[in-house]
Parts: structure tokens; sequence; C-alpha cells
């Protein structure tokens, strides 16, 4: 292999890394999935979530960007079932951003692997308690 293609190989593994950091979910512990529940006074669930989380329009990720979740503990009013993603399921949880895309008004899906769920949580939430879309 000669030099040139030594360094773009290098380049293009580094971009790899760069990416996939930037795109992969983040990881929960143990205490955080212990935060979530559905309050009964507003029968939302409330859980920590991995930030800046991106809010689509629909549920897959090819959807059009909506808003952003900044915060890292926030509210979702209901789920549906839609693209596969990182947590290996297709549950996304429907909710209001805090950054809202210009032209849109701010509501979206978020991928369960972004939200602090148990994987039991996110295989039926409205077991939970939690309405279905």
């Amino acid at each position: 292999m000669n030099r040139i293609s030594k360094r773009l190989s290098l380049c293009l593994a580094a971009l790899a890394l760069t990416v996939g950091g930037v795109i992969a979910a983040p990881t929960a512990g143990a205490a955080s999935a212990a935060d979530c529940a559905v309050r009964v006074s507003d029968s939302r669930l409330w859980c920590e979530n991995g930030a800046p989380a991106i809010l689509r329009q629909g549920a897959y990720h090819e959807a059009p960007i909506t808003g952003q979740l900044l915060s890292t503990y926030s509210w979702f009013d209901c789920w549906t079932s839609g693209g596969l993603h990182g947590g290996n399921n297709t549950t996304w949880y429907h909710t209001f951003g805090d950054w809202i895309a210009p032209g849109y008004d701010g509501w979206g899906y978020v991928p369960a692997d972004w939200v602090y769920t148990t994987g039991s949580f996110d295989a039926d939430p409205s077991a939970h308690g939690l309405r279905h879309c």
C-alpha cells in the first residue's frame, strides 16, 4: 500500500469513528432507568435522556428534524412503533423540544435508545401507563 493510500485509509477510519460517536446513542446507567416513571398527575413519562437528542417529525431516522431536546431530564406524552434504532427495538417516544427547527412546531419523536428506560419498559410502554400515540 503506498503512502497516499495509507493516509487516506487512516483519515477514513478516523472519520468513521468520529461520525459513529456523534450519532450513537448514549448509554444509561442503572440509576437513570430507576428514575423513569409515568406520573399519575399528567400521564407523562418523565425520564433522563441523552442530549442533545434530535426530534423527528415521524418515528424513523429519515424523517425531517423538528427540534432537539437539550435537557437531560424530559417528559414524553406517548409512544409509537417506528423504525429500528440502536436500542434494537422500534419504540419511539413523543415530546416537545427545547429547541424548535425553523418551519416546525417543535413536537417530535425520539428513538427509545436516547431515553433511559429499561428494555422491559420499551417492549410495552402501555403496560407501564404511557398511552400509545
